[in-house]
């Protein structure tokens, strides 16, 4: 499996703060079945501010220590983005990752509003030949009142990552419903653990597939694992929406 949003970088952000911490969480990782992780520290969210050339350091420093230790789990650079009024700036100027160094850019939002500048921002990375993907768009409160505005932005291209606790309910009930619901309604493109440490914040990509499964259908647990791995190999992503279990519809993006 592929992780494709997780906080495994130590000292960075709110995630392992030494690189025992880091080694615990590849450790857990490896023995859940994933085999190549994403890192993704938060950047310019008001606490924490990341650009590529530290995340790659990063990056090398904990692939040599899993190399050391032979703790067979790729590590690859990569950014969580708060949206902002200069992200296109920033992005010519150098100081965004993109996941894995693919065409795709995981984007988080406020967890309050919707930037009223973001349609676009969002023309603006698409035009740059950058594939938007919003992190964890259940935990927008604006989201959770109207879904339906979530799904104004996926019709225009932007793919999304739902968190896989959301799932098994550790942000609540509300938000556990909210995601089948939204499935049921209109897909989504990726599963992640977005994990911090190894204790409240884990890996629960099983536990979710096993949660999709069962309220969809294995072919739906297949289509997302896919996509993170063609993520991982900046290939095309399948774009889908399965509205019951006996009808899914594909796009491509």
């Amino acid at each position: 499996m592929v992780e494709m949003h997780c906080h495994i970088l130590s000292g960075l952000d709110d995630g392992p703060v030494q690189m025992g911490q880091s080694v615990a969480m590849a450790e857990k990782a490896a023995a859940s079945g994933i085999t190549s992780i994403i890192a993704t520290p938060h950047h310019l969210n008001g606490y924490y501010h990341n650009e590529p050339m530290v995340v790659n350091q990063a990056v090398q420093r904990l692939r040599a220590e899993l190399s050391k230790r032979n703790i067979r789990l790729q590590i690859a650079p990569g950014q969580e983005i708060r949206v902002h009024d200069r992200l296109i700036e920033d992005l010519y100027a150098g100081k965004c990752c993109t996941l894995a160094g693919s065409r795709y850019m995981l984007l988080e939002l406020p967890f309050g509003h919707i930037p009223p500048n973001l349609s676009n921002i969002l023309d603006e990375l698409t035009i740059s030949g950058i594939v938007p993907i919003f992190a964890h768009p259940e935990r927008n409160r604006v989201f959770l009142r109207k879904p339906k505005l979530l799904s104004d932005f996926l019709r225009q291209g932007v793919l999304c990552q739902l968190t896989s606790q959301s799932f098994t309910g550790l942000f609540g009930r509300k938000v556990q419903k909210w995601c089948s619901h939204f499935c049921k309604e209109n897909g989504f493109h990726f599963i992640s653990s977005d994990a911090h440490d190894i204790q409240l914040r884990s890996f629960a990509l099983s536990e979710a597939y096993s949660l999709i499964e069962k309220k969809f259908d294995c072919n739906v647990v297949q289509i997302l694992q896919n996509n993170a791995e063609s993520l991982w190999c900046n290939l095309t992503i399948e774009c889908h929406k399965w509205p019951n279990r006996k009808r899914i519809w594909f796009l491509r993006v």
